[in-house]
C-alpha cells in the first residue's frame, strides 16, 4: 500500500513556505492527496511572582497575536494558491505550548506529516509538530531540510539499523515509500552480537526480511572510527548516494533529548537529505 494522504502544519512563527511546494512535489510523485494546517499560534498565559498576567495585558498580547495571524494566514494562502492551488487548507488556533497537540491531531488522519528539519534553537516549533506526530499520534513524519530540492525520495535509501523497536517500526513504515527494486543499505555502527538485538550477524535478520519485500539490500556495519553515531552515519548516507535516510526516532525521553541531545536530534537538524521517522 503506498501513501494517499500527506499533511503538514505551518505555525505562524514561520515566514518560509517553502515547505508547500516540497510537499506538494512529493504529493504530485506519490499521487496523494495533500493537506496544509495553518495554525495561528496564541499567546499562553503567563504566571508570574505567584499571580497570573492581568487580564488588560493578556487581552492586549491577544490582539496583537490575532493580527499577527490574520496576515499569516493571508500570505500562507495566496502563496500555497500560486504555489499549489488544489493543495487542502485547513485553519487551526493553538496556544504555544499546546502546538505539539495539535500537530499530533493532525497526524492522526494521515499517512504522513511532512515537517521542516528544525533549526537550534527550535523558535519556529519545527521540533514539537515532529514530536507531536511521533508521540502523540504514532505517525512516521518526513522531515525535510530547506536546502532539499524536490527530487525522488525512496529509491537509495539508507536505514539506520540498531535492532531496536524503533528501527522495526521506522523501516516497516518506509515499505510505503520503497517501491519495488528500490535499493537499501543497512547501516550499523558499532554492533555488536547480541541474542536480544542484532543476533548472531548484525543486519543479516532485516536484511532478507526486506529482500522479500522486492528491495535490493546491501549492508554496512561500519566502525565509529571515533566519531559520534549521527556523523558516522551522515558519511556512510553520503558514500552510498542515499536519497532518504530511515531511522527510528528518539529512542530516549523527550525530556532527555533536550538535555544530552541525542542522535535523532543531530540527524534531523544535519542532514541534507530527508529523515523518514517512527518511533
Amino acid at each position: 500500500m503506498s501513501i494517499r494522504d500527506i499533511s503538514l502544519a505551518i505555525t505562524s512563527a514561520e515566514t518560509d513556505f517553502s515547505l508547500v511546494e516540497q510537499a506538494w512535489a512529493l504529493a504530485e510523485t506519490w499521487q496523494a492527496h495533500l493537506s496544509c494546517c495553518l495554525i495561528g499560534v496564541q499567546p499562553d498565559l503567563q504566571f508570574t511572582d505567584g499571580f497570573y498576567a492581568t487580564a488588560e495585558g493578556y487581552r492586549a498580547a491577544v490582539e496583537a497575536t490575532e493580527e499577527h495571524n490574520a496576515s499569516f494566514l493571508k500570505s500562507a494562502r495566496d502563496y500555497i494558491n500560486s504555489k499549489a492551488s488544489s493543495v487542502e487548507i485547513r485553519e487551526m488556533r493553538a496556544f504555544g505550548g499546546a502546538v505539539a497537540d495539535a500537530a499530533s491531531v493532525l497526524a492522526r488522519y494521515s499517512d504522513l506529516l511532512i515537517a521542516r528539519a528544525p533549526k537550534h534553537p527550535d523558535r519556529l516549533k519545527h521540533g514539537e509538530l515532529i514530536e507531536g506526530a511521533l508521540f502523540g499520534a504514532s505517525s512516521p513524519v518526513l522531515v525535510l531540510p530547506e536546502s532539499w530540492r524536490p527530487a525522488t525520495v525512496g529509491k537509495r535509501a539508507l536505514l539506520a539499523w540498531d535492532a531496536s523497536r524503533e528501527a522495526s517500526r521506522a523501516v516497516h513504515d518506509a515499505l510505503r515509500v520503497l517501491g519495488p527494486g528500490s535499493e537499501v543499505c543497512i547501516a550499523t555502527v558499532d554492533a555488536t552480537v547480541s541474542p536480544q538485538g542484532h543476533g548472531a550477524a548484525p543486519g543479516r535478520d532485516i536484511a532478507a526480511h526486506l529482500a522479500r519485500q522486492n528491495l535490493k539490500v546491501s549492508i554496512q556495519n561500519a566502525d565509529g572510527l571515533g566519531q559520534t553515531v549521527g556523523d558516522r552515519l551522515l558519511e556512510l548516507a553520503a558514500g552510498f548516494g542515499a536519497d532518504m535516510l530511515i531511522m527510528g526516532g528518539y529512542r530516549h525521553s523527550k525530556l532527555m533529548q533536550r538535555v544530552i541531545g541525542g542522535t535523532t536530534s543531530f540527524l534531523v537538524s544535519q542532514s541534507t537529505i530527508p529523515v523518514f521517522l517512527s518511533h
